[in-house]
């Protein structure tokens, strides 16, 4: 079997823009994801698509089961990326729907869609696949819209102002993590 690629940098210059946005975005969302594979060569596609249909057993005399429905994929033009989260559930599926909602917000195709054969793991663009303007990005960018939401390192500031009366409406703080992380690190240097 061939190797398999995780490189980034393996892939075209739009997926490359796009993998990182969108690993920055699901990392801003607190979803700890990694890549499981970039760039396939047409060998390994190919070797990829006999997995259960030519080639029943591994060498262990397991029985293999298919892992793609393609020969054609988006892999072999280096615009798909594979992804798995971190811990024990590789393939929680509450975090990779989560992961499909950024990429839908990003443009970007996730396999988890596709009617006919699902691929929740995958994703990928098209050759003309344009990143979103800074203010869209902006807008997907998680917000705090009470003390409760507000992560823990960031609570005890936060609570401090609403207090002084610094942040007036309590109830809808409207405060992105980037906000949480200027407010603690001033609130540190005035102490």
């Amino acid at each position: 079997m061939s190797a398999t690629c995780r490189d980034i940098n393996e892939l075209t210059a739009i997926a490359q823009t796009a993998c990182r946005l969108f690993l920055n975005e699901c990392k801003k969302s607190g979803l700890n994801i990694f890549i499981t594979e970039t760039y396939r060569s047409q060998e390994r596609q190919n070797e990829l698509y006999e997995q259960g249909r030519t080639k029943l057993w591994d060498s262990n005399g397991k029985r293999l089961n298919v892992v793609t429905w393609t020969k054609h994929s988006r892999h072999t033009s280096r615009r798909a990326w594979d992804i798995a989260c971190k811990g024990k559930d590789l393939y929680n599926m509450s975090v990779l729907r989560k992961c499909g909602e950024i990429a839908a917000k990003l443009g970007i195709t996730w396999g988890g869609t596709w009617d006919k054969s699902p691929d929740y793991p995958h994703f990928e663009v098209s050759e003309n696949w344009k990143a979103p303007k800074a203010e869209e990005v902006k807008k997907m960018e998680k917000r705090y819209n009470n003390i409760n939401e507000v992560p823990e390192w960031g609570k005890a500031t936060i609570q401090q102002l609403i207090n002084k009366g610094a942040i007036a409406d309590a109830r809808h703080l409207d405060l992105s993590e980037d906000m949480v992380r200027t407010l603690v690190i001033w609130a540190r240097f005035m102490a």
